[in-house]
């Protein structure tokens, strides 16, 4: 009796799950630096930065074609591109799954000391866009 109740409990919800379309939760993204910002360089200098995104969810709330996209003020440029914009993939990332990916900051030679913004914008498929910006700061040779 009780193995026909477990059996007809399992079959109900997965019944549920599946026919029923019911959403089994959100991505929850969240992006981690290293190291962490504010960061420093001189003048012609480069630095290297990882990031990390991380999908706080429940298992079976995925992710979908997370993408970065990076903006950094004129004086700075991306080693890969060349430019000061780059975009960097996720792809899709389950619950507690994360990924990571590196980037080149590279300062131009004729740069002012000061301090400069660089905006992160994480985005997907099925998530909320979510945008960072953090600070380098050039200092004088």
């Amino acid at each position: 009796m009780i193995f026909v109740l477990v059996i007809l409990l399992t079959g109900g919800v997965f019944f549920t799950l599946v026919f029923l379309h019911v959403p089994l939760g959100e991505p929850k993204l969240r992006m981690e630096f290293y190291p962490r910002p504010p960061w420093q360089l001189r003048p012609g200098d480069s630095l290297e930065v990882s990031l990390g995104v991380a999908n706080d969810a429940w298992l079976l709330a995925w992710a979908k074609d997370i993408h970065v996209t990076v903006f950094m003020p004129e004086g700075f440029t991306n080693s890969g591109t060349g430019t000061n914009e780059c975009e960097l993939d996720f792809f899709t990332l389950h619950g507690g799954d994360g990924l990571g990916n590196g980037l080149t900051i590279v300062a131009a030679n004729n740069i002012s000391p000061g301090s400069y913004a660089i905006t992160f914008k994480l985005s997907g498929q099925n998530v909320p866009e979510k945008t960072f910006t953090q600070e380098v700061v050039v200092i004088e040779r």
